[in-house]
């Protein structure tokens, strides 16, 4: 069975953290709804208080379209459109990477790889070799 090295498994470990953890649900100011035309993870909150999550949504001048999931069986995934009048929208939420956290979260995984490779340097350092004493007797073994 192949291993992979321990550094690389570490680094695969810290990307993995760093990447799925450092997003949050945002809410998006009205005037930048469709500043982009399509968007990943949104809630949106209307005006006769539904809440509904899409996994992602289009936007038009006037209309968001949210796609939901179904769960169904099978190996192709099936999503359900659901319209909804910009009008009517509260509140509107995006999933979006939080730099903060994240920076937050990788500069302390650095520092423990670095305190971790320290720790490891200072053990593996060999002792230094016992001096050499002058032998009292003449001449000296070998």
């Amino acid at each position: 069975m192949m291993r992979a090295d321990p550094r690389l498994r570490v680094l695969t470990a810290l990307a993995w953290l760093v990447a799925g953890g450092c997003t949050s649900l945002r809410e998006l100011p009205r005037d930048s709804y469709a500043a982009q035309t399509e968007r990943k993870h949104v809630a949106v909150t209307t005006k006769d208080g539904q809440q509904q999550e899409f996994e992602y949504a289009h936007f038009g001048p006037d209309t968001l379209i949210g796609y939901k999931r179904l769960d169904v069986e099978g190996v192709a995934e099936e999503f359900t459109a659901v319209p909804v009048p910009l009008d009517n929208v509260v509140k509107l939420s995006a999933r979006q990477t939080d730099w903060y956290r994240t920076a937050l979260v990788g500069g302390a995984a650095i520092a423990v790889l670095v305190v971790a490779g320290l720790s490891l340097r200072k053990q593996s350092t060999p002792a230094p070799p016992p001096p050499v004493v002058p032998c009292p007797e003449e001449p000296c073994p070998p």
